[in-house]
């Protein structure tokens, strides 16, 4: 099994509620988040961010993590980057943020 999936947000969101250990990564920067705030228990690694190697190596690489960003295109590379330094249960949702505020109507 590949460590990381592309999910569509209604499965996204479902597997996000149903993870009791799962962690919510948003990809946007400062600047975007301003614009639309986080998720509920969303902590922010910025991909663009030139310290986002050392951010997520910090992280538990044993734990699930579910990505997202504005538009879907940094969070598989996120996830990509992620699962080659160990990293094995990571899910990000296909499309971005606006996937999510579509379901969430």
């Amino acid at each position: 099994m590949a460590p990381y999936r592309s999910l569509p947000a209604d499965l996204f969101m479902v597997e996000l509620a149903l993870t009791s250990d799962a962690v919510l990564i948003d990809l946007r920067t400062p600047r975007e988040i301003r614009r639309d705030k986080l998720m509920d228990q969303a902590m922010n690694i910025d991909y663009l961010s030139d310290t986002f190697d050392e951010e997520i190596e910090t992280l538990d690489r044993l734990r699930p993590y579910f990505l997202y960003d504005d538009g879907g295109k940094r969070a598989p590379l996120a996830a990509a980057l992620m699962a080659r330094r160990g990293f094995k249960q990571i899910a990000y949702l296909q499309g971005g943020r606006k996937e999510v505020q579509e379901f969430e109507q």
